[in-house]
């Protein structure tokens, strides 16, 4: 959109507002900012990197030209916060796989005891998906706390 000449105005309620410009040839990105405001250091390491701080609200939006993007470094962040994101992502399916097996459960009676057993079999299978998911995340950013 930036190539065409869109851009980043400002966002609410979730909804991103662009205005009509001059193509411009920059790259954006956007991150929780619940994991930036944790941790200062990494805006700071966005900032020493070229990146520019358009926008803050539930989401931070940082900017920078793509002349200055070097091929094999197009986006810095360090393990540690890659690390909260997935856990904190992980959390929240969990939670939600957990709420729905609850429900499933709560619903049991036994004349839909067949259903229920397709349901229950399909959330196990989910939860253990989801655990392998987490193991095989901390392997990969060898995460030891």
């Amino acid at each position: 959109m930036y190539l065409k000449g869109w851009r980043y105005r400002t966002s609410r309620f979730g909804l991103f507002y662009f205005e009509q410009g001059q193509p411009d040839d920059v790259i954006y990105r956007i991150y929780d900012s619940r994991f930036l405001k944790k941790y200062k250091h990494e805006l700071q390491d966005f900032r020493d990197r070229g990146w520019e701080l358009i926008g803050a609200g539930s989401c931070s939006i940082l900017r920078k030209s793509s002349s200055d993007l070097l091929p094999e470094v197009q986006v810095y962040m360090s393990k540690g916060l890659k690390w909260e994101v997935m856990r904190s992502r992980l959390r929240s399916c969990t939670a939600t796989f957990l709420g729905g097996l609850v429900v499933c459960t709560s619903l049991f009676r036994e004349d839909l005891s067949m259903s229920f057993f397709l349901i229950f079999v399909l959330y196990a299978f989910l939860i253990s998906y989801l655990i392998h998911g987490y193991f095989r995340l901390k392997r990969k950013y060898r995460v030891d706390e």
